[in-house]
């Protein structure tokens, strides 16, 4: 169970959200044109959303500010520039809509925990007729290269955008700004203000978890003689599919942390230094 503050302009902007999480964690709303939306407040929560949130800027970016503390993030939709999905520099352009309920599953790269490859999936009930969903571009020039697009929106494979709907952020990747991002976090465009689907609630689920659980495992890189290498790029991959998960790369004494997910399987691929006598070194069975 985890300690989770919902920020957004009004409580009926999320209450679907708030309902559907509180069944698992602690879930709290916080009014950004409140006083209580500070950084002081939110630094409390182990995880931090926010959606259709206007005040971010305005406020002086109390949201940004506890990210920066290590405090992961969910971005959601929000309208112009309001929200932490700009602060963070996770995009600056952000569209909605409001006639597809559709989106398709695209990538598990160790985050969703069900088999959904390559699948469609309706995002919210059929009934509803009254709400949309947001998207980022995935464009190279309003999102950072290295995302991990988890589902996404206008799937067709002639359409020259595809429009992210949910995606991670590991910590280290590269935002905007090309500044590292200092902790993990994700874009979830689905609606907070109304029931999702089975598929789609466990999508969130399954974000929230890859956010908050995580373990530590450190490797040392070295050269046939044992000697250590440093900045060496190291590729961990999925033992399940082979899917790369994440590029490191090892720091002055050789070593490299990598951030795995509870009993998921990887292995890791090291190439030797340039002019050695090695193809490659591999660390296999890497489980936490």
């Amino acid at each position: 169970m985890a300690k989770i503050v919902i920020c957004s302009d009004r409580e009926d902007y999320v209450k679907a959200m708030i309902t559907a999480l509180s069944e698992d964690h602690q879930v709290f709303f916080c009014d950004t044109t409140s006083s209580d939306y500070n950084e002081s407040y939110l630094s409390t929560f182990e995880l931090i959303m926010d959606y259709r949130n206007s005040c971010e800027q305005t406020k002086g970016e109390p949201i940004k500010k506890c990210f920066e503390k290590g405090i992961p993030v969910i971005a959601g939709g929000t309208s112009g520039t309001g929200g932490s999905i700009t602060s963070i520099g996770i995009s600056n352009n952000l569209g909605y809509s409001s006639n597809q309920r559709h989106t398709k599953v695209i990538n598990n790269h160790d985050v969703i925990q069900m088999n959904y490859r390559k699948k469609e999936i309706v995002v919210y009930q059929s009934s509803n007729k009254s709400s949309w969903f947001y998207y980022i571009y995935d464009d190279n020039k309003t999102t950072p290269k290295d995302m991990t697009p988890l589902t996404i929106y206008r799937f067709q494979s002639n359409y020259y955008l595809p429009s992210v709907t949910c995606a991670v952020f590991r910590k280290g990747d590269l935002n905007l700004k090309g500044q590292p991002f200092v902790a993990d976090c994700a874009f979830i465009g689905y609606p907070f203000n109304i029931e999702l689907t089975n598929d789609a609630m466990n999508i969130v689920n399954d974000v929230i978890y890859w956010l908050l659980n995580k373990t530590y495992i450190t490797a040392k890189v070295k050269d046939q003689d044992g000697t250590p290498l440093p900045t060496q790029d190291i590729y961990l991959h999925s033992r399940l599919n082979g899917d790369l998960i994440a590029k490191h790369q090892s720091d002055e004494n050789g070593d490299v942390v990598f951030r795995i997910r509870h009993k998921f399987d990887y292995y890791a691929i090291a190439f030797d230094k340039k002019g050695g006598v090695k193809n490659a070194v591999a660390i296999d069975n890497i489980i936490a």
